[in-house]
């Protein structure tokens, strides 16, 4: 079924040079023109009709990219194999592309199902659609100077729009894509009886067209948009012939995909006719990582009667969200393992008593949970369920943006009309405003008094939306247009992002942009901080609060220094990762749109006093070991910019990387590189040394801190006479002329820095600690010991918990649900009041017992574990 006709939305003068699209050739064929083209399509449709195959053939040009070659045929394509439409002019190739998550509908794919190969490519990124074989595809680098890149780089705001027809559109775009890219190129979609072997019939294609009304109007009661209205290229989609639209695409309803937030927002849930668009900021952080989106869950109910993939990111008031436990042991590990608990917040103990039985099996079985906040740890740890601290999961935030510019209307109310993507100055004008740059941007600021002067061109915003933006805040796809009006802003216009808003400044800081966040002794725009909801995520920004004496140390004229914690940032972006990756839905949807590999934040952050070439000896056994990973991971914990050596004993360069691929993924700078030994020997590490330069450690070394180039030369040896430690540089490495101190531990003395609280280090002078590597292997890392401290506290994937709760401690009670936890009245209740303090206020206050009054208590939070000493607000 063909599209109806409508007119172009870009002009069809655009030279080449410009941005691609889909384009008619004026003028009319020649009759022999037309023969020779009827003679060949025939001619190519016998072919492909007998031998599902095709004409061109792939070659490896650098690893992990394909490029088409018009030369002998290639063997299969390898899964890891990614195309971003690289091949040059002159070629002629085959693609059959299918972008889908689910398998195409009308193709039996069973596990020995034969790839199409010979001159076929097949493009089928999900591992679940075509059991992951074929290649992979970077959308973001095929349709880098096509009409469609914005959408691609803006996807979750895209998949908000068209939900369930998303996929839809991502087909279309990645086949008229290599159309456009390629030369020669002809595509056809999976299960398909058509070639397509030019763009020009789908100029008139605009996924951004949303007809001139609000896009809430065909998505928010079905969950469908109109495919229509963007002149969707349906013949794409559909068997020669049929009359049925989209017969070639698959069930979207086989898995779903939902993130929290009311379609609707009620006049009960706005705060003096606004609307708090950070609810919605953080769940456009978990859709992008999702295929496409299904639904939008009630946040506080999320899970009840739904049976699909969820990722959890939010702050949780009371009553907390209810996690549903099914007494079906497999239907209950089926929800537990769709769901992902990678950044929530509550402030007190009634989550665990409503959720305690599916926490400790979810956190014990799945995964552990990840906090927003220190003070969620606590609590947790307190409670011994398992559990980390990830920050928000807006850190992951990434889009291009667009431009706003002026109509008339006052910029305050971001309310100014968005550049239409669809123009063919669209990607110049990213440019330019990406250039220039220069708004100073304040989003909610707490304290207008303790800002330094501002500039002329500073700009007030607010997060909170109007009640009548510029319809209403009531329908999220007017909020959630509101929030990527200001996403645009800071992407693309704002030098500097001041605000009091955790989730203003938290994508700001993700997308790169300076943030400056005010606080004023624990007032923030939503009224006093009292439950530790920002606790933890502070150190990030560049911090003013008058009460704290925290001042800045720069005026805002002039260039904005980056934010301070960029590397923090990008560890906690790389633990999201790590994590989220293991949903193969997930990890294969990041490369699809190019989020992966990372662009660090604080990659341009280079400390020159300190070292920045390491070198590992390992053999390829320790590429498959968490121990050996947590080595480098402390290197990059210190030395986030390092360039990490790592010299495999029998490694053949491009061969697995075990669990070491995740640095590259994560954009550090990690290599592999083979070696004839993996002996560490003092006279091969000083070789070693003389070539490169730089610091040695063995698999089992953990520095305790940035390492500076003006430390002595010299090394340190384990108990075997191996290197353990070596400094040298570039020429003959010296001896023994050092002046710092590295210890090495004992079978003995490893076992009780690993199970023993109370043990201590000798020194605490040393820069690093060698530990027994076969004590590691063979015992349990205990949670506050030295070894807790030393291996899993300063790593990159906190995420990956490999330590154990130790003894018990405090007072074991009965609480008022049948289960049990340990009161330590040495904690804090709040953040002035003890909780003995509180115990001895609700003694006299209720006429309480000791006990009652401790188990009350200890409901409202009073648990044994350490409350981290970062800020509460």
């Amino acid at each position: 079924m063909d599209p109806p006709a409508s007119s172009r939305p870009y002009s069809s003068s655009t030279t080449s040079s410009q941005r691609r699209r889909p384009h008619r050739q004026r003028g009319e064929r020649t009759s022999r023109q037309i023969e020779w083209a009827l003679i060949s399509t025939i001619i190519f449709s016998v072919i492909t009709f007998l031998k599902f195959q095709s004409t061109a053939t792939v070659r490896k040009s650098v690893p992990g990219v394909i490029t088409t070659q018009d030369q002998d045929r290639p063997r299969p394509r390898p899964r890891h194999d990614v195309y971003d439409g690289s091949s040059g002019s002159g070629t002629h190739s085959h693609f059959i592309v299918w972008m889908y998550p689910f398998p195409p509908p009308n193709i039996e794919i069973k596990d020995d199902w034969e790839v199409p190969s010979g001159d076929q490519i097949l493009i089928c990124p999900y591992k679940t659609a075509c059991y992951g074989k074929g290649s992979t595809i970077n959308l973001a680098a095929l349709t880098k100077d096509t009409l469609y890149n914005s959408y691609i780089l803006d996807h979750p705001y895209q998949k908000f729009r068209h939900m369930k027809e998303f996929c839809h559109h991502i087909q279309v775009i990645a086949m008229i894509s290599l159309l456009l890219k390629n030369d020669g190129v002809c595509v056809q979609t999976l299960g398909g009886d058509n070639w397509f072997c030019s763009a020009e019939s789908f100029s008139d294609y605009n996924p951004y067209d949303n007809g001139g009304q609000s896009w809430s109007a065909s998505t928010e009661s079905s969950g469908e948009s109109d495919l229509s209205i963007s002149k969707f290229p349906y013949q794409l989609l559909s068997h020669k012939g049929s009359s049925q639209v989209l017969s070639l695409a698959p069930d979207m309803t086989r898995e779903e995909f939902a993130t929290y937030g009311p379609w609707n927002v009620s006049t009960d849930v706005r705060l003096g006719g606004r609307y708090n668009s950070g609810e919605d900021i953080q769940s456009l952080a978990g859709v992008g990582w999702y295929p496409f989106l299904s639904s939008v869950r009630i946040k506080d109910d999320p899970l009840n009667n739904y049976s699909g993939y969820y990722i959890a990111n939010s702050l949780q008031q009371s009553p907390p969200m209810k996690m549903p436990y099914s007494e079906e042991a497999k239907e209950r590990r089926s929800l537990m393992e769709k769901l992902d608990i990678v950044s929530m917040f509550f402030g007190g103990a009634d989550m665990i008593q409503r959720n305690g039985k599916f926490l400790r099996e979810y956190t014990n079985e799945v995964y552990p949970f990840g906090c927003r906040s220190t003070l969620t740890c606590a609590t947790l740890k307190a409670h011994k369920i398992r559990s980390y601290f990830s920050s928000c999961l807006t850190l992951t935030s990434t889009y291009q943006g667009s431009v706003l510019y002026h109509d008339g209307s006052s910029p305050s109310l971001n309310g100014l009309p968005l550049l239409n993507p669809a123009l063919v100055n669209f990607t110049s004008a990213i440019k330019k405003a990406k250039e220039e740059k220069d708004l100073v941007l304040l989003v909610d600021v707490v304290d207008r008094s303790a800002l330094p002067p501002l500039p002329s061109n500073a700009r007030w915003l607010s997060a909170d939306i109007p009640e009548g933006y510029p319809r209403s805040c009531q329908p999220q796809s007017e909020r959630i247009d509101y929030c990527y009006r200001l996403l645009s802003q800071y992407a693309n216009h704002a030098k500097v992002v001041i605000t009091s808003r955790i989730h203003v400044g938290l994508p700001a800081a993700a997308m790169g942009t300076p943030v400056i966040f005010v606080s004023k002794g624990g007032w923030l725009p939503g009224g006093k901080e009292k439950t530790g909801r920002v606790a933890g995520l502070l150190d990030i920004f560049h911090r003013i609060d008058k009460t704290k004496n925290l001042t800045l140390g720069f005026d805002l004229s002039g260039p904005i220094p980056p934010n301070p914690g960029n590397h923090e940032a990008d560890r906690r972006r790389a633990a999201f990762w790590h994590r989220l990756k293991r949903v193969s839905y997930y990890e294969d949807a990041a490369r699809i749109f190019g989020q992966i590999p990372f662009q660090r934040l604080g990659a341009g952050m280079v400390q020159d006093d300190f070292h920045n070439n390491f070198h590992v000896v390992m053999n390829q056994t320790d590429l498959s070991d968490w121990r050996s990973r947590r080595t480098i991971e402390a290197v990059l914990f210190f030395h986030p910019n390092a360039k990490i050596l790592i010299h495999v004993e029998g490694y053949v360069s491009g061969g697995s990387q075990g669990l070491f691929t995740i640095f590259a993924e994560s954009g550090y700078d990690v290599r592999l590189v083979p070696i004839s030994s993996q002996r560490a020997s003092v006279k091969q590490i000083k070789m070693l040394l003389q070539k490169f330069g730089g610091v040695f450690l063995s698999k089992g070394t953990f520095i305790r801190g940035a390492l500076p180039v003006a430390l002595d030369e010299g090394y340190s040896l384990d108990e075997h006479g191996d290197v353990a430690l070596m400094i040298g540089k570039k020429a003959a490495v010296k001896a023994t002329n050092k002046t710092w101190v590295a210890s090495y531990l004992s079978s003995t003395q490893t076992q009780q820095c690993m199970s023993d609280p109370t043990w201590e280090m000798e020194s605490t002078e040393d820069i690093a600690i060698t530990v027994d590597r076969a004590s590691l292997l063979e015992h349990d890392i205990i949670m506050d010991t030295r070894c807790y401290d030393l291996i899993e506290k300063n790593c990159i994937y906190n995420d990956d918990l490999h330590w154990k709760y130790g003894k018990e401690t405090g007072v074991l009670l009965k609480l008022s649900d049948g289960s049990t936890a340990r009161y330590c009245e040495g904690q804090i209740w709040s953040p002035n009041v003890s909780c003995k303090e509180r115990v001895e206020y609700m003694k006299s206050r209720h006429s309480m017992s000791d006990q009652d009054a401790m188990i009350s208590t200890l409901q409202q939070g009073c648990l044994c574990a350490e409350i981290d000493d970062k800020e509460s607000y």
